[in-house]
C-alpha cells in the first residue's frame, strides 16, 4: 500500500423551609456552639512540570487547543457463530454449521474483542431470505406472515447483540450485502418495506437499532447488480420518514460502499436533499478496489470535507489486511489524517479456511471440529488504539517534525492519549510535547506493538517537563498513556 498522505483539514440551590429555618434558629440559641474540626487546606494548584526536555532527533507537540473529531468507538463485522460461511461447513440437519463453537468459548471471544480489545461497534452482515417472496403488491401495507425473521435473516444477530452488550458493545447495525433477487434495483419502496420491518423487528426484541445501513457497498451488491445514488436517495427519504412516522429513533448511514471514490458519488447525491440528510447519522466507506491509490485518496478527503460541511461523522466501515503494519498505518491515516469517527475491521471472528488474515481472531477447526481460537498481529495492532480511546475521546492535533514518525492524540476525560508509529527502517529518539492547555500532568504508562512484541508494556514514567523524551523502534507502534 503506498504511504498514505498527511491530510489534515485546517480546519442548587438547596430550599430550606421558613419553618425549618426557624426551628434550627431556636435550636442553635440554646445550645453551645463547639468548635469543629479545622477546614482542610485548599488543594495545590495544577501545575504542570516546566524542566527541560532532553534533546531528540524528532520533535512531536500535542496541541490540545486544537480539537477536531469526537471519536465513536471501533468495532468489526460479524457472522454469527453457527453461520456455514464462518467455517465453510454445512450441517444439512440443522442447515447451519457443521462446527460447534461451545457457549463458553463463545463466550471467551466475545470478552476477548469487547472487554479486552475494547471494541464497542457490531456490524452485521444480512442475507435474504427474509422476505422470499413478494408479501404483496403494496409496499405500504405489510403481511407479516409472509416474513421470515428466524435465525440469522434477523434474531441471531439480536440474540448475538443481547450477549455482546454485557461485553461493552453500545453500537450496532445491519449492512445488507444484497436485498431480496426478486426487488426492483430502481423503485425503492418494496426495499423500504423490507428494511423497515426488519427494524421494527429489533425494536419489538427490546434491541432498537441505533443505526441502519441502507446497502453493503450498493455499487457492488455481490454479483446481482448495481442500485444508482437517486435509489439510495429516495431509500433514504422514504425510510426515514416511515421510521420519524413509527417513533423509531433508528439513524442512516449511507453509502457503505467499495471505496471513497464511490462513497462520495453517493453521499453527495444524498446529502445535497435536504430531506434526505435529515435521517443520515454518518458517511460510511470502504478501502476496497485499489482504495488508498492516489484518485481514492483525493475522493477520501472530499468525503471528509462533505461530513464536516454537514456534521456528520464519517466512519471507514470495512477493510482488511493481512500485513498488521500496514492496518496500523490505515488506521493512524484514518483517525489523524481523514477526520474518521469510527475504524471497524473486516470480521472481528471467521474461520482458518479463508487464509485472508482478514479476521482479527482465528476460529481454528479440525475438520467439523473446533479446535481453539488465536489472536491475530492485527488484534493486538488495533489494541494499540481501541483499549485505551474509548468512544467519545476528542481528538486532538499531533504534528511531527519527521514524516517516518506519525501520532494521533486524543483527550480522554482528564488524561492524554498519544499513539506514535515509527515507519521508518531504524529507531528514532522522538520528544513528545505536550502544549498548553494539557491537563497537569505527572505520569506516563507504555505499551508497545511490533514485528516481535504484542502490547509490551514498558516501564512507567515520571515526567520532569511538560513532555517526555522515548525511543520508537523501527516498525513500531506505541500508545503513551499520560495521567494527572
Amino acid at each position: 500500500m503506498p504511504q498514505l498522505p498527511q491530510f489534515r483539514p485546517s480546519l442548587t440551590l438547596l430550599a430550606v423551609p421558613l419553618l425549618a429555618l426557624l426551628a434550627t434558629m431556636a435550636c442553635a440559641a440554646q445550645e453551645p456552639v463547639l468548635p469543629g474540626p479545622p477546614a482542610p487546606p485548599p488543594p495545590p494548584a495544577c501545575v504542570t512540570p516546566s524542566g527541560p526536555l532532553a534533546a531528540a532527533a524528532v520533535t512531536l507537540g500535542v496541541n490540545p487547543s486544537v480539537r477536531h473529531q469526537t471519536l465513536a468507538g471501533f468495532g468489526t463485522t460479524v457472522r454469527l457463530f453457527d453461520d456455514p460461511h464462518l467455517t465453510e461447513t454445512f450441517d444439512p440437519a440443522t442447515q447451519r454449521g457443521a462446527v460447534i463453537i461451545p457457549a463458553a468459548e463463545q463466550n471467551r471471544i466475545l470478552a476477548a474483542l469487547y472487554s479486552e480489545l475494547g471494541l464497542t461497534r457490531v456490524r452485521y452482515a444480512t442475507d435474504p431470505g427474509v422476505e422470499p417472496v413478494n408479501d404483496n403488491s403494496d409496499p405500504t401495507f405489510t403481511d407479516l406472515s409472509r416474513f421470515d425473521f428466524r435465525w440469522k435473516r434477523v434474531d441471531g444477530h439480536v440474540d448475538y447483540v443481547v450477549a455482546a452488550r454485557p461485553f461493552g458493545v453500545t453500537t450496532w447495525f445491519g449492512a445488507p450485502i444484497f436485498p431480496e433477487p426478486w426487488m426492483s434495483k430502481t423503485d425503492p419502496g418494496e426495499y423500504v418495506e423490507w428494511a423497515f420491518v426488519q427494524i421494527q423487528r429489533w425494536r419489538a426484541l427490546g434491541q432498537t437499532l441505533p443505526y441502519w445501513s441502507i446497502f453493503n457497498e450498493p455499487t457492488g451488491l455481490q454479483g446481482t447488480g448495481t442500485v444508482s445514488a437517486a435509489f439510495v436517495r429516495d431509500a433514504v427519504k422514504l425510510l426515514g420518514a416511515r421510521l420519524a412516522a413509527a417513533s423509531i429513533s433508528t439513524r442512516l448511514v449511507i453509502p457503505d460502499d467499495v471505496d471513497p471514490a464511490r462513497s462520495l458519488a453517493i453521499s453527495q447525491a444524498v446529502l445535497a436533499d435536504p430531506v434526505a440528510r435529515q435521517y443520515v447519522g454518518a458517511i460510511a466507506f470502504h478501502l476496497y478496489e485499489s482504495g488508498t491509490a492516489e484518485p481514492n485518496l483525493r475522493s477520501l478527503e472530499a468525503l471528509s470535507g462533505l461530513a464536516r460541511q454537514y456534521a456528520i461523522p464519517l466512519w471507514m466501515t470495512e477493510w482488511y489486511t493481512p500485513d498488521w503494519f500496514v492496518w496500523a498505518r490505515t488506521m493512524h491515516a484514518m483517525l489523524a489524517n481523514y477526520d474518521a469517527a469510527a475504524v471497524d475491521y473486516l470480521w472481528g471472528f471467521f474461520g482458518q479456511w479463508d487464509g485472508r488474515s482478514a479476521e482479527l481472531i482465528t476460529i481454528n477447526t479440525t475438520g467439523n471440529g473446533y479446535t481453539g481460537f488465536v489472536k491475530s498481529q492485527q488484534y493486538w495492532t488495533m489494541g494499540q488504539w481501541s483499549r485505551v480511546v474509548p468512544a467519545g475521546a476528542i481528538t486532538l492535533d499531533a504534528v511531527s517534525s519527521d514524516p517516518g514518525v506519525q501520532a494521533t492524540a486524543w483527550l480522554v476525560a482528564d488524561h492524554l492519549v498519544v499513539v506514535a508509529l515509527n515507519v521508518g527502517s531504524s529507531a528514532k529518539s522522538v520528544q513528545v510535547a505536550l502544549g498548553a492547555g494539557s491537563p497537569c500532568v505527572r505520569t506516563m504508562t507504555a505499551e508497545r506493538t511490533s514485528g516481535f512484541e504484542t502490547a509490551r508494556v514498558l516501564d512507567p514514567v515520571t515526567l520532569t517537563g511538560p513532555g517526555f523524551t522515548t525511543t520508537l523502534p523501527a516498525g513500531s507502534v506505541t500508545t503513551f498513556v499520560v495521567r494527572p
